[in-house]
Parts: structure tokens; sequence; C-alpha cells
């Protein structure tokens, strides 16, 4: 499959890009751009919102990353860290490599800077973890969310919706303690998935990084417990700010929603995003689950959509070019070339 993939790479983004394309053109095609009139004058308003938001979350993961170094981040400033891990994420969203560029960039520079290799690799790898289990857990909040709102309409009884919350509230725990037990126990699952399915994704590149992953998380985790919890705790604010961003735009257009639902739409497009990752800057593909996610929670105007989908962008589009600043500083005070 991956042997697939990238020998026909350029199809496939070609044939993603066709069809999310046609069906964004149907939602366009039929805006009222009289009613969309009417949000513009509310635009500067939601992009400096949306803007100030995402500082929040970047800044919280970047304080995330600096407790995943343990003593070592020390050894950096707060801002030089943030222009790190923000270059280095950007560089993850266009990079048509993803993650893996965007990683391995922030290697390269923590090293440049006197960062013990092993640290550095090591404080990466486990703040990505922290990033995806957070993420992973804020998604099943987010089904239970619905699935207890759909009851309660149905008039079931609260027995039911605290028997659901205690069961994501279990598995939340043992998924955690799966991936901090020091008998690997998350790698040696992917291992034994790997040899009874043959998946051809599984490789042996992935298995081995399966098991870096979850030695650096236990390890971190024994020696750093209240470190890990904190960190973690910040990855998922990192994610709730992101969700801020859906929440200032539709209420600013006079929507009455819920934290809850905006973090529903924000993990919704999040996962629309992971799946059509192998699509740079995932263009058109976050638009059409920005449809889908605020379909679910009831927002059905095209005119809210085109509205919320220009501010993602353009908060995007913003911090590309802070990104672009950030390039040029870090390659001119660290005798770093960045750019090719």
């Amino acid at each position: 499959m991956v042997t697939f993939i990238q020998k026909y790479r350029k199809y496939i983004i070609a044939v993603l890009l066709v069809t999310v394309f046609l069906l964004i053109s149907r939602f366009v095609a039929s805006i009222d751009f009289d009613k969309f009139k009417v949000y513009v004058s509310e635009m500067p308003g939601m992009f400096a919102g949306v803007v100030l938001a995402s500082l929040i979350s970047y800044t919280s993961s970047t304080i995330a990353w600096s407790l995943c170094m343990g003593g070592e981040g020390k050894k950096i400033s707060f801002p030089s860290l943030f222009m790190f891990r923000h270059v280095g994420e950007m560089l993850s969203a266009f990079n048509p490599t993803s993650v893996i560029a965007g990683e391995s960039l922030k290697a390269v520079i923590l090293h440049k800077k006197g960062i013990d290799g092993t640290q550095g690799v090591s404080s990466i790898l486990l703040h990505r973890i922290l990033i995806i289990f957070s993420s992973v857990l804020l998604m099943a909040i987010s089904i239970v969310y619905i699935t207890v709102d759909s009851i309660t309409n149905n008039g079931a009884s609260i027995l039911i919706i605290i028997s659901v919350i205690a069961i994501i509230s279990a598995i939340a725990f043992f998924v955690l303690r799966f991936i901090v037990h020091p008998k690997l126990f998350l790698a040696k699952t992917i291992d034994k998935l790997r040899k009874k399915t043959n998946w051809a994704f599984l490789t042996v590149n992935v298995i081995k990084s399966s098991y870096e992953m979850n030695r650096v998380a236990s390890v971190y985790f024994r020696g750093n417990k209240g470190r890990f919890l904190v960190a973690f705790l910040l990855c998922t604010i990192h994610w709730i700010f992101g969700s801020v961003e859906f929440l200032i735009v539709l209420r600013m257009m006079g929507l009455d929603i819920s934290l809850m639902q905006a973090v529903v739409v924000e993990m919704g497009v999040s996962l629309f995003k992971t799946i059509g990752m192998i699509v740079p800057a995932q263009i058109g593909v976050e638009e059409y689950g920005n449809k889908v996610m605020l379909d679910v929670i009831g927002v059905v105007s095209n005119e809210i959509w085109l509205v919320v989908t220009l501010m993602r962008r353009g908060r995007q589009l913003f911090w590309l070019l802070i990104a672009g600043i950030f390039t040029m500083i870090i390659s001119k005070k660290s005798n770093i070339k960045l750019h090719r």
C-alpha cells in the first residue's frame, strides 16, 4: 500500500483535489452573496480573535515541548523555542513529506543550538505522542458529547449518560497506561499486529519508531510524572484553543454555539486533515471537513461555512508569513540554512 501511494502519489493527489473541489463548488454555487456581505463587516474582529486564539494554542504547545526536554530545555529561551516549533509545524503542513520534514528540521535546529542529540529527538517524539494522544482523547470526548446529546434528545435516562462517560474515562486511563507502561505494550501490540496481518504500511521502520516512541514516553513518565501530566494538559489546551477559533467566528455571526460544539468541529476537521495529509496544506480537504463538521452541529448555512473557511485559511496564511520571518531570524542568528 505504501509503495502504491508513493508510486502514484501525484495521481492520488490530483484525484482527491478534483473530487473535493467538485464537492466544494456545489456549496459555493449556492451561496447567497447578499447574506455573505452582512458578515463581511465582522471579519476584522473575527480575524483578530482567531489569531489571538491560535497564538495561545501555539504558546501552550511550545511550553509542553519545553517540559518534554527536561533540563535541556533551559538552554533555549522561550521565544527561540516558539520560533523553532512554529517553523517546523509550518513545514509539516506545507511539505509533501508532512510531519517527518517538520520534526527533522526541529531536530537539526536543536542539535545546532547545543541540545544533546538523544534528548532533543526524544523531546520531539514525546511531544508528538502527547499531541496525538490529547487529540484522540478529545475526539473520544466529542463522540461521547454527540452520543449523549442524541440520547438526551431522545429522552434517555441520566444513568445511560453517566455510563457512557464512565466508559470513555476508563478507556482514556487504560490507553494512557498502555502508552507509558515500562513493558512497552503499545509497540509490542503494533509489532504483533504486523506479524498477524502483514499490512504493508507497518514496515520495519514503523515498528522501530513505535518501540522508540513507546520507550521515550515510558522513561519520561516514570521519572517526570508531574511534568508529563502538565505537558499533556498543555497539549490538550493547544487543541481546545484551536476549537476556540470556531467559537469566536460562529459567536460573532450570532450563533449560540458552545465550546463543546466547537471542540467537536475542530476534532472532526483534524481527522479530515489527517486523512488528507498527502495533500500539501490539505487544500480542499480542510474546506470540505469544515462543511461536514458544521453540518454535524446543525450549522448548514453555506454563507457561514465560507466565512469560517476564509478566517481559518487567513489565520494560516498570517502564521505562514510569520514563519517566513522566523526562518530568516533563525538562519541569521544560528547560521542554519533553512530555506532552499
